[in-house]
């Protein structure tokens, strides 16, 4: 079991709304150390610089998006441990590949939602 505030998120969006809602969410369960990235393309020069317990990645971005972003980490050796979840509404959850996406979290997002994330990877959240 885990302790929130020893976790450590990085959160991929383009909207500045959605990386401060998804801040706001995570420090509502305890997790305190949350990094914010723009792109896919931020994301993955701060995956290099630090270690993180779970990626929270939009779907839709310019650039790099969510899926290809995962991918990237999955193929990754060092990175490829890592759970991606997948910011987004129902409607856009048919274009994530198989076994790339580690699970689902609904836009806009909710500390429910995030809870049930973070626990089916990473356990029970103390």
């Amino acid at each position: 079991m885990p302790a929130a505030k020893a976790l450590k998120i990085l959160v991929v969006d383009d909207q500045q709304t959605m990386r401060g809602l998804a801040r706001q969410c995570l420090k509502k369960l305890g997790v305190l150390d949350v990094s914010l990235a723009a792109s896919g393309e931020a994301a993955l020069d701060v995956l290099t610089q630090k270690k993180f317990d779970a990626v929270i990645s939009d779907l839709n971005m310019p650039g790099l998006n969510g899926v290809e972003l995962a991918e990237k980490i999955k193929e990754h050796p060092v990175l490829k441990s890592i759970p991606v979840f997948l910011a987004t509404s129902d409607a856009y959850r048919d274009r994530a590949v198989e076994g790339t996406i580690d699970h689902f979290v609904a836009k806009p997002f909710s500390v429910q939602d995030m809870r049930v994330a973070i626990e089916s990877h990473l356990g029970a959240l103390t």
